[in-house]
């Protein structure tokens, strides 16, 4: 059985207050953060299963919740003030063993983690899944609705009942990743799926084009969006990228099953 993750309670710089747990090894010589999306939460079943696949394979591996999503304080800033939350998470690594540090982002963790890497950084890697390329802008008809219901007073009601608590107002849009892409000279990986209902391949394609360090672009067929389509395959994936990332392997376009 694995051992149960080591609980944390961290302070952002604006002075939310998060929930986040480590599992594995403190002393794993890489350390591995991971990312959820808008309206999960870092105790997901299918991110607890890649959390545990990476522990298992060597990773010092990091779960936290976003502000205004499970049991962190505050409320959602949809992508703005989030890269406070994923820099406390990075501090709490740093103050580990660890020689190198990775951000597995999905949907808005990614987004949160490539704006991090351009604004703050302190990572030395980026596994981007499903990633949009701009703030709120998407011919996907469920993350039009999405935003809608971040919206309206409704919509962010019902959404607080099922545990995500968001901005009464939606924020000016925060710089994109598509705007910061060649202020980002680490190494990143993007992950995308060809089925993915949400945020369309050609994100992940067009920040390939701008990035300025060295990139990896994977196109899955048959993935759908973010950690809904987590299995363990793909935390064998996951954890091929991060060496290959922190090797410095540098490839194009791959079609993966």
């Amino acid at each position: 059985m694995a051992p149960e993750p080591t609980i944390h309670r961290i302070l952002t710089d604006d002075g939310v207050e998060l929930a986040a747990a480590f599992r594995g090894d403190a002393a794993a010589p890489v350390g591995v953060i991971l990312a959820h999306g808008f309206t999960m939460s870092g105790d997901g079943r299918r991110l607890n299963g890649l959390a545990a696949e990476l522990a298992a394979s060597g990773r010092g591996v990091y779960t936290f919740d976003f502000r205004g999503h499970g049991h962190s304080g505050g409320v959602s800033s949809l992508g703005d003030l989030e890269i406070l939350d994923l820099d406390a998470v990075i501090r709490l690594a740093r103050s580990q063993q660890h020689d190198k540090l990775v951000v597995v982002g999905a949907s808005l963790g990614a987004f949160v983690a490539l704006r991090h890497a351009a604004l703050l950084g302190g990572e030395d890697a980026i596994v981007a899944i499903s990633t949009p390329a701009t703030w709120g802008i998407s011919p996907r008809l469920r993350a039009r609705a999405l935003l809608a219901t971040v919206r309206h007073p409704l919509g962010r009601r019902l959404l607080s009942a099922r545990g995500t608590r968001v901005i009464d107002r939606v924020p000016v849009p925060p710089m994109s990743p598509s705007e910061l892409a060649d202020r980002i000279t680490i190494p990143v990986a993007l992950v995308h799926g060809e089925q993915d209902p949400y945020v369309p391949a050609a994100d992940s394609i067009l920040l390939h084009q701008r990035l300025a360090g060295p990139k990896r672009l994977v196109i899955l067929p048959r993935f759908g969006h973010a950690e809904t389509a987590y299995s363990p395959w793909f935390a064998g994936m996951v954890d091929s990228l991060v060496d290959e990332l922190l090797g410095g392997t540098d490839k194009d376009v791959t079609l993966q099953p």
